[in-house]
């Protein structure tokens, strides 16, 4: 669920939020585009759920410039926003429940079946230049309801042609070749060059239309072609991808060129290339070429790109499930561009060379030339290589993976639906929009069968038919696609079966219409078939970014994610840290890198209620990486991690815009973290990546020193000139005073519990045990009442002997919190970690007695230094419980308490992040 914006369509992960009071509820599962050129028409792909808190929606419908259009689905199941609107429950226990008086937005539980996705088809604008975009609910008792999704800025086209004469006139067809470049192997770009320059076909252009490649690659390319009028090299303000630069590209063909040719800017053409085509293009819209595949020092991997696969260019259903035509090897006609301009959306991870095949075979025929024109170079940087292109699995691979546990299959059907399913039906809609005049009645009835696979039965027959004639063909035409897609259309009609009638999460019925994070899968790249390896790989993964020469230089603070139940003291330090950068002029942006589930509309309030972060959005951005197509960057910005594998994604960030350092906060020891394994060695990896330092707390950094760890790896001079220290300022709790510590009648303890595995490290088990072996050697008579909390498991009870009992309370807010403090005697706050722990320093501030345990530099000396209300103990089961009777046999001594209340630490985010600090902090941001 997104945020609450003014124009969903500008936000980066798209709006979510009330409709007026008692009207719809919505959320966007992935951003729409901040911009729509419609060209004759287009279509949007449109995902989210919805919902009315009063009364159960009967029918929803999209609105398109206020024309009503039919939704593909609607009321499909989404667990995620029923548990997001009702953290207190027990999703799978609320059947009988009749309401939920603590849930604001989903008071009577209408928020489960509520996904629902559709392409909406886009006139063209005839004047107009925004696209209004919502939804129209109708209710249960025939009333109706709307709600306003986004205002799109519209466009007829990407970009305007270029105004170019024909270079010789008269020396046969004038062609204009448009080029897609972005950061090419230099090597590889001039031997392409010259080999265009050597076509036997005179009359060419050359359009170069650069992606942002850094500046030196681009000077590099602007030598390359200067002097030749031929070549034309424009530059985009903006990254657009493979897919939107081809786009530009095709778009800059001069209107005086009768053909167009697409070119890579690796390969290398054969000096008869153009003429060839020109010559066997005859009736045809498009004509294509063989190609030779080679390495790129030139070895020849293969002398023809149909080694594996049959060459099917006729059948417009095997061309749309799997493209059959490259673009390196394509020349068609120019008039072919009105119809093919501008490309369908990028909200897939669509291909320009397919796009441009289906529609030339949707408005005539494509031809082919049997034999290799050019060289078709294999390396890591091409987008999409010749055996991923050309890869089936086996049968006994796809047998294998009927072993997979059902719900792995489930989710990858799932994944198949929304990636490749919905993508092809909207390249389908806009082929019936653009060329529907034009196309054959069979090529017509072969799109519509696509289009009305995820309801028909004969058409999804249709699919399985195709998919089993692929497995038992000798040489296979589509790779076996249309199975895919039959499981995946499968999935759809199961899950809308399966939850018919169903209003509330069944903990035996685990379907969900969860749409995958992004819709734009990596190009020939295949996700591994472990989860645990996917879960590894998705972690660390680098943000799509999108360079900018004209954006705005920004601090990005990069976060896992935004999850209210486990909002705890570190994230508060990141966020407060992002506004003290802002309020000093930084434009700051937050940016998720893990996916973000569905988030309740008043999150931005919930956050803002933290000490410190009152006004905190209306200073700083935000950005949900996972989710948004590209982030938008400039060279010059800067990066935050703060854990380890935002580390990860910020070191790649920083090499994807030319190298330098980044700045680490880091306010743990994180392989600690985790048990030994993986996490823990990409951890430990995290802190040899280029960075500085901010570290949390002095003791934690004398730590890094001692142990020569990351910015100290080259000793303590070096480390102490690249990192700081804060102190993360504690929940402020008014100092007791003695008098009023005397009055209490009843003694009690407070045991920061966390038996979740995620917090292994606050050594809940030992705890326990000390908590035990104390009550035994008599330290908590009767009368003592025993607190926990942290667990988000509460309202449970603990027997620990002698008649005493530990509860477990509930999660309380930051003003609670104090409160709570504040009605406690001894304390008991353990962390098997050099960082100090704030909740021990919290406790001590509130008059308790607190229990800690040391850890190398965190010794009994030091945390006295911060507090004498604090009793360090070593971390043993004996060690916990002499510490705890020490703790219970002093509780009485009113005045020891109250003095150690005043506590050697920051209560205050400003002043934890204080102007000197801030301005090392600047320094180090400037340097990276």
């Amino acid at each position: 669920m997104g945020a609450v914006t003014d124009n969903p369509a500008t936000a980066g992960r798209p709006a979510s939020g009330p409709a007026p009071e008692q009207g719809l509820r919505f959320g966007l599962d992935h951003p729409l585009p901040h911009a729509l050129a419609v060209g004759t028409g287009t279509a949007l792909f449109v995902c989210g759920w919805c919902f009315c808190p009063g009364a159960r929606v009967r029918s929803l419908e999209l609105v398109v410039d206020g024309e009503r259009q039919p939704l593909m689905d609607h009321a499909m199941p989404r667990r995620d926003v029923f548990e997001a609107l009702h953290p207190a429950l027990d999703p799978f226990a609320t059947a009988g429940l009749a309401s939920d008086p603590e849930s604001v937005e989903d008071p009577l539980f209408h928020s489960y079946r509520t996904g629902f996705w559709g392409v909406a088809r886009v006139a063209p604008r005839r004047g107009r230049r925004q696209l209004v975009l919502g939804l129209r609910a109708t209710l249960e008792n025939g009333s109706e309801l709307g709600v306003e999704l986004a205002r799109i800025p519209t466009s007829d086209r990407a970009a305007d042609p270029l105004d170019l004469d024909e270079p010789e006139p008269g020396a046969g067809p004038f062609v204009a070749i448009c080029m897609a470049t972005h950061d090419p192997p230099l090597g590889l770009l001039r031997r392409q060059l010259e080999s265009i320059r050597a076509q036997t076909h005179r009359n060419w252009v050359c359009i170069l239309s650069d992606d942002c490649s850094r500046p030196e690659l681009f000077a590099a390319m602007r030598e390359m072609v200067d002097g030749d009028p031929r070549f034309v090299l424009s530059r985009s303000a903006r990254r657009l991808g493979f897919y939107g630069n081809f786009e530009r590209a095709l778009s800059l063909a001069p209107a005086a060129a009768r053909h167009v040719a697409m070119a890579d800017q690796d390969d290398f053409w054969q000096p008869g290339k153009l003429e060839t085509l020109l010559g066997a293009l005859g009736a045809n819209q498009l004509v294509y070429s063989d190609a030779r595949i080679v390495s790129r020092d030139g070895e020849v991997v293969s002398d023809t790109y149909w080694a594996e696969r049959r060459n099917n260019h006729w059948d417009i259903s095997s061309l749309l499930v799997a493209n059959a035509v490259t673009g390196g090897a394509s020349l068609f006609r120019r008039e072919l561009l009105d119809y093919a301009l501008p490309f369908p959306p990028a909200q897939f991870g669509h291909f320009h060379d397919h796009w441009v095949a289906l529609t030339a075979l949707a408005l005539g025929e494509i031809g082919f030339v049997e034999r290799p024109l050019y060289d078709y170079v294999q390396h890591g940087g091409a987008v999409l290589g010749h055996a991923e292109a050309n890869r089936m699995p086996a049968l006994g691979e796809r047998l294998r993976s009927l072993r997979r546990p059902l719900r792995d299959r489930v989710r990858r059907w799932r994944l198949t639906f929304f990636v490749d399913g919905c993508r092809l039906m909207q390249f389908a809609t806009v082929l019936l929009m653009r060329c529907g005049g034009e196309i054959s009645p069979a090529k017509r009835r072969a799109l519509e069968h696509l289009l009305r696979a995820d309801r028909s039965t004969p058409a999804l027959g249709w699919l399985a038919a195709r998919g089993a004639r692929e497995l038992a063909a000798r040489r296979p035409e589509t790779l076996g696609a249309e199975l895919g897609l039959f499981f995946g259309f499968a999935w759809r009609r199961l899950a809308r079966a399966a939850t018919r009638g169903v209003e509330r999460p069944r903990r035996r019925l685990r379907i969900d219409a969860l749409p995958p994070t992004t819709l734009v899968q990596t190009p020939g790249r295949r996700p591994p078939d472990s989860p645990t390896v996917q879960l590894v790989s998705d972690k660390i993964a680098p943000l799509r970014l999108a360079v900018g020469d004209d954006a705005p230089e920004r601090v990005n603070l990069l976060i896992p994610t935004i999850d209210l139940e486990h909002f705890f003291g570190g994230y508060i330090a990141k966020l407060n840290l992002a506004r003290r950068l802002a309020e000093r002029g930084a434009r700051v942006r937050i940016v998720t890198v893990d996916p973000v589930g569905a988030l309740p509309p008043t999150w931005r309030q919930r956050l803002e209620s933290y000490v410190g972060l009152a006004g905190l959005f209306e200073r700083v951005e935000v950005e949900f990486g996972r989710e948004s197509p590209g982030l938008e960057v400039s060279r010059s910005d800067r990066f935050i991690a703060t854990t380890w594998w935002t580390a990860h994604v910020a070191h790649a960030a920083r090499a994807a815009l030319g190298g330098g350092r980044f700045l680490y906060l880091i306010q743990e020891y994180e392989p600690f973290t985790f048990p030994m394994g993986s996490f823990a060695a990409l951890a430990t990896e995290s802190y040899r990546f280029a960075h500085v330092a901010l570290f949390s707390t002095e003791l934690l950094r004398d730590w890094f020193r001692q142990r020569r760890i990351g910015v100290y790896s080259e000793g303590a001079e070096a480390g102490d000139a690249r990192s700081a220290a804060f102190e993360n300022a504690i929940t402020p709790v008014p100092p007791p005073a003695a008098g009023a510590l005397a009055a209490r009648h009843a003694r009690r303890l407070l045991f920061y519990a966390r038996p979740e595995a995620h917090a292994a490290r606050n050594m809940f088990e030992l705890g326990v045990l000390g908590l035990a072996r104390a009550i035994e050697a008599g330290a908590f008579q009767q009368g003592w009442e025993l607190h926990g909390i942290g667990t988000v498991d509460s309202r449970r009870r603990l027997g620990l002997g002698g008649g005493l009992t530990l509860e477990l309370l509930p999660r309380a807010g930051q003003d609670d919190y104090a409160a709570l403090l504040r009605e406690h005697d001894a304390g008991l706050a353990l962390m098997y970690t050099p960082h100090p722990s704030l909740v021990p320093i919290e406790m001590a501030s509130a008059g308790m007695l607190t229990v800690t345990n040391s850890f190398e530099t965190k010794t009994a000396e030091a945390m006295e230094a911060i507090s004498p209300n604090i009793i360090t103990a070593e971390p043993t089961i004996d060690g916990v419980a002499r510490a705890l009777g020490e703790a219970a046999a002093g509780v009485d001594d009113f005045e020891r308490r109250a003095r150690g209340s005043d506590v050697n630490w920051s209560r205050d985010w400003n002043r934890s992040f204080d102007d000197l600090l801030m301005q090392r902090v600047e320094s180090f941001l400037r340097g990276s």
